[in-house]
């Protein structure tokens, strides 16, 4: 039997609509991946060094601005010598610049729940660190030196609002606009509440609402854990979809039609339509957040605390 360009793509479309019926599967009876750690090799830590930017953040070689740009060119410039299709062309470029964003499907969510686990673990520190004689200003530079990752940087403008004379309430309502969170509203109203009335007992309550907080960062993970498996079925579609669709633009007398100008609208609009798609299953399983209920702060600069009445 001789092998031609129509049976290898023939045998490449099969086993893609395999994969997809197999992935399908795995996503309806809930499959999911093991959570335990696994050691990297050092082949494997050598590849992905190439790959991978920098260690500590997922952003790798294919995300990068620059080379993704000389990429999609290239990839675009293929197509359309290859097929002869300008449309097919631009719309390989439209795909390639925004691999990252239909690939990417976890959203916001994740960040925010670091940062509420960080606003926690931050509350908490604080509780050990205020004691009696200790002002709860000195208690907030004190914690500069240990507070996570997540929020440094709004604890460090919360700490410099403070040496530049901010009026204390507008400093913690800034805070919480920094972070944006109905639940961060709380950590800022007890702080309001201690310095309207400087009484004792700020160390319990910080305590009991690191514990709330230490609730709400749980149940917000077990939602995002539950999201997450759509999201990846999602993930799985997007690239069964766009392997489809690049198979299918190389096998010859299946994609004639695609060589009239009405072809090329029709391409175009194919690809517009799959892109209004990813938006709105975006926006479907975007969850609105809970709504603030401290008024944002007075950042016009003219209010200190020695001005205040």
């Amino acid at each position: 039997m001789t092998l031609t360009l129509n049976s290898l793509l023939a045998a490449l479309a099969g086993l893609a609509a395999v994969g997809g019926l197999v992935v399908a599967v795995a996503g309806g009876v809930g499959w999911a991946p093991s959570t335990m750690v696994r050691r990297r090799s050092r082949l494997e830590r050598k590849v992905r060094s190439f790959f991978v930017k920098d260690a500590r953040t997922p952003t790798s070689w294919w995300a990068r601005g620059q080379t993704r740009l000389v990429g999609s060119a290239l990839a675009g410039l293929g197509v359309w010598l290859f097929t002869g299709w300008l449309a097919g062309g631009l719309v390989t470029v439209a795909v390639v610049i925004g691999l990252p964003w239909l690939l990417n499907t976890s959203g916001s969510g994740k960040g925010q729940i670091d940062k509420l686990e960080a606003v926690e673990e931050w509350v908490r520190r604080m509780s050990d660190i205020h004691t009696v004689g200790v002002s709860l200003e000195a208690t907030i530079q004190r914690s500069l030196e240990t507070v996570p990752k997540a929020i440094r940087e709004e604890v460090r403008l919360l700490v410099s609002r403070q040496q530049a004379g901010w009026v204390p309430q507008d400093a913690y309502r800034a805070f919480a606009d920094d972070l944006n969170d109905a639940v961060v509203d709380e950590v800022a109203a007890l702080l309001i509440l201690h310095v309207e009335d400087r009484g004792s007992g700020l160390s319990k309550a910080m305590r009991a609402l690191a514990e709330a907080l230490q609730h709400e960062v749980l149940a917000r993970r077990e939602v995002e854990a539950d999201r997450q498996k759509p999201r990846t079925n999602d993930r799985w579609v997007t690239i069964f979809c766009l392997g489809i669709f690049g198979v299918t633009a190389f096998s010859g007398t299946y994609v004639e039609p695609y060589d009239t100008f009405a072809g090329q609208v029709v391409l175009v609009f194919v690809g517009v339509a799959f892109v209004l798609v990813k938006i709105w299953m975006r926006r479907m399983a975007i969850i609105e957040p809970a709504p603030r209920f401290l008024s944002s702060a007075d950042r016009s600069g003219g209010r200190t605390a020695e001005e205040t009445p």
